[in-house]
């Protein structure tokens, strides 16, 4: 007989979420650098990385992992999406060098600066009125008709 095994009551997810919710709500604003490497374990990782693993687990049970010896659920790549999901995108101030950022906001300034030209606005204008007039496109519509009317 195969000795299974059972985590104590104290360790069950469900009870730990409780916990954790419970210090995390009562903890006053705790900042990275303060606290202890168990408290930032306890206050800034468990509570987004055991609701994953219970997802995880739950996805397992769903494929049938438990059953079968070889599946086609992978819990990495689950666990990895399951968590990268909800997250907003990382703002391009992060990503980008200070270099980076400068280039774009200069680019972005001088294109205002060209852009506000009386010349330029003139021409702008004139693009616009030629968009705006469809009087080109039934020109070439005709032409086009006209060209196979000849041929037929």
């Amino acid at each position: 007989m195969e000795d299974v095994l059972v985590a104590p009551e104290s360790l069950h997810p469900d009870k730990l979420l409780k916990e954790l919710q419970h210090l995390r709500s009562n903890q006053v604003e705790l900042e990275v650098d303060e606290c202890s490497p168990v408290d930032y374990l306890d206050i800034f990782i468990f509570p987004v990385l055991l609701p994953g693993l219970d997802a995880l687990i739950r996805q397992a049970i769903e494929e049938k992992c438990f059953e079968r010896k070889r599946t086609k659920f992978n819990g990495l790549d689950f666990l990895t999406e399951w968590l990268y999901s909800p997250r907003p995108t990382i703002p391009l101030s992060l990503i980008w060098s200070e270099e980076k950022a400068a280039t774009v906001i200069q680019s972005y300034w001088r294109g205002f600066l060209v852009r506000k030209e009386p010349e330029v606005q003139e021409l702008r204008q004139y693009q616009r009125e030629m968009r705006g007039t469809s009087g080109i496109s039934i020109q070439i519509s005709d032409s086009i008709l006209q060209m196979f009317k000849k041929s037929a």
